[in-house]
C-alpha cells in the first residue's frame, strides 16, 4: 500500500514538471561579423550553463549565418548540446538573423507550451526574408519571450528592441556575463512566461431571428462607403479641372499682351519672338550677303627679318604627349592619404591580408575584400565575397565599371578612382 501511494506522488511530481517545464532553445550567431575571440567566449558560456539549462526542461540548439539550421532538438542530454557547440565554426557570407530566430519560435510554437529563446548574437541582419517586427509578433503569438546576449560590435538598441517585444530580457554583453548572471536572467525571463492558452471549442452562435411580420417596414439598407469615396473623388477631380483651366486662361491672356522689342509688331501665343526681325537677322549672315570690312590699323614699317621665325633646338622639336595613369587614392578616418598607380594590364587585389597587392590594416575590411581588373581601356571593380560588402558610390554592387571620380567604400575605408594625367617627352 505504502509502495503504491509513493508511486503515486512520483507520478504526480514527474507530471508537474513535464507540465511546468518551458522549453528552450539557443540560437548562436556563427557569421563572420562576429570576432573570433567573442565567439569562443559565448561558446564556453553556454557550454558551462547547460546543465542547468537542460534541468528546466528540453533544449534546442541552433546556429545561423547564411542559413538557420537546428542542430539539436528538444534534447536533456547536456553532453549531447555540449559536443555540438564545441562543433560550432565560423562562416557563411550574410547574417540571416531575423531569420532564424523566427525559425526557433515557429518550432517552439509547435510544442504548444511557454517557451524561452536565448539569443547570443551582435545584433546584425543581411539578407532575411523577414523583419525584426514579423518575429516579434510570431513570439508573441507562440508566447515565446527573447532573452539576448550582446557579443563583438553589438547593436544593443536591435537585441534590447527584441526583447521588450518578445516579452523577455536583455542579459547583457557577452564579457560582463558568467554562468551564474546568464541563468540568473534565464530564471528571471521564465518566471515572466505567460501561460499558453487552453484550445476552446468554438461557440455557436444563434442565427438571429427575423419576425416578418404582415404589414412590417423593412428599414432601408445603410449607405455604402464606397459610393461616398466615389463621390469625393469625382468632386476632387472636377475643382483640379477648374483650377487647371483658370491657370492656361491667365496664362493665354498674358501672351496675348507680349509685342516685339524691335518693330512693336504683336505676338502670337506659339512664337517666342518676331519672325520678321528674325529673317532680317539671318539675311544678313547668309551666303553672299555683304558684311562690314574691319578697319586695318595703320602699322610702322618693319624690318622683313624680324617677321621670320627663329630655327627650332633640338629639345623644343619633341613633341610633350599627356598620357593617362590610372590611380587609386585612399581616405581612412584622419590619416594622410595613400596614392597608388593601377598597372594596365595587371588585375589589383585589395584587402587586409598581406597577400594582396594593396593591404590595408582594417579590420573592417575582409582578407580579399574586392579587385580592380582591366579590361579593354577600362577598369571594373569586383567583389571578392567580403563580408560588410563592397560600395561603388553608395551603392553596393559585385561587378561594375569604373569611372574616373568613382569613390569605393569597403569597410571605413574609402578609395577614389581617378585617372590623373602624365607628362612624357
Amino acid at each position: 500500500m505504502y509502495r503504491r501511494i509513493v508511486l503515486s506522488i512520483l507520478l504526480m511530481v514527474i507530471t508537474a514538471i513535464a507540465v511546468t517545464a518551458a522549453p528552450t532553445a539557443i540560437l548562436v550567431d556563427t557569421s563572420r561579423s562576429v570576432p573570433a575571440s567573442q565567439f569562443a567566449r559565448a561558446r564556453t558560456l553556454l557550454e558551462n550553463s547547460l546543465p542547468a539549462l537542460t534541468r528546466e526542461g528540453p533544449v534546442s540548439l541552433y546556429a545561423f549565418n547564411d542559413k538557420p539550421e537546428l542542430l539539436v532538438s528538444n534534447s536533456t542530454d547536456a553532453a549531447a548540446l555540449k559536443a555540438s557547440l564545441e562543433g560550432l565554426r565560423q562562416g557563411g557570407r550574410y547574417t540571416l538573423l531575423y531569420d532564424g530566430l523566427f525559425e526557433a519560435i515557429k518550432d517552439l510554437g509547435k510544442v504548444k507550451k511557454p517557451g524561452l529563446i536565448l539569443l547570443v548574437t551582435d545584433g546584425k541582419d543581411e539578407n532575411s526574408a523577414v523583419t525584426l517586427e514579423d518575429a516579434a509578433t510570431r513570439a508573441e503569438k507562440a508566447h515565446v519571450a527573447v532573452l539576448t546576449v550582446g557579443m563583438g560590435a553589438v547593436q544593443e538598441k536591435v537585441l534590447r528592441r527584441l526583447a521588450v517585444l518578445s516579452g523577455g530580457n536583455y542579459a547583457g554583453y557577452l564579457t560582463t556575463l558568467n554562468s551564474a548572471k546568464l541563468l540568473g536572467s534565464v530564471g528571471d525571463s521564465i518566471s515572466k512566461l505567460a501561460p499558453f492558452p487552453k484550445p476552446q471549442a468554438p461557440k455557436k452562435v444563434a442565427a438571429p431571428a427575423v419576425a416578418r411580420e404582415a404589414g412590417a417596414k423593412i428599414p432601408p439598407p445603410a449607405p455604402r462607403t464606397w459610393l461616398w469615396v466615389l463621390m469625393l473623388v469625382l468632386a476632387i477631380a472636377v475643382v483640379l479641372a477648374v483650377i487647371g483651366l483658370l491657370m492656361m486662361m491667365k496664362r493665354g491672356k498674358s501672351q496675348e499682351d507680349r509685342v516685339c522689342e524691335k518693330c512693336g509688331r504683336k505676338l502670337n501665343m506659339w512664337e517666342a519672338e518676331c519672325p520678321i526681325c528674325l529673317a532680317e537677322e539671318l539675311s544678313i549672315t547668309k551666303p553672299g550677303a555683304e558684311s562690314a570690312t574691319p578697319v586695318a590699323e595703320p602699322l610702322p614699317e618693319l624690318d622683313p627679318e624680324l617677321l621670320k621665325k627663329n630655327p627650332p633646338s633640338e629639345e623644343l622639336e619633341n613633341t610633350i604627349i599627356l598620357d593617362e595613369v590610372p590611380v587609386l587614392v585612399l581616405k581612412r578616418g584622419n590619416l594622410p592619404q595613400r596614392l597608388f598607380q593601377l598597372p594596365p594590364d595587371k588585375a589589383v587585389s585589395v584587402g587586409r591580408d598581406k597577400v594582396n597587392t594593396i593591404s590595408v590594416a582594417d579590420k573592417t575590411l575582409s582578407g580579399q575584400h574586392f579587385r580592380i581588373v582591366p579590361k579593354e581601356e577600362a577598369f571594373f571593380i569586383a567583389d571578392l565575397g567580403s563580408t560588410n560588402g563592397t560600395y561603388l558610390n553608395g551603392e553596393r554592387v559585385t561587378l561594375k565599371e569604373l569611372k574616373s571620380g568613382s569613390v569605393i567604400r569597403a569597410g571605413q575605408c574609402e578609395f577614389t578612382f581617378r585617372r590623373d594625367q602624365k607628362r612624357l617627352n
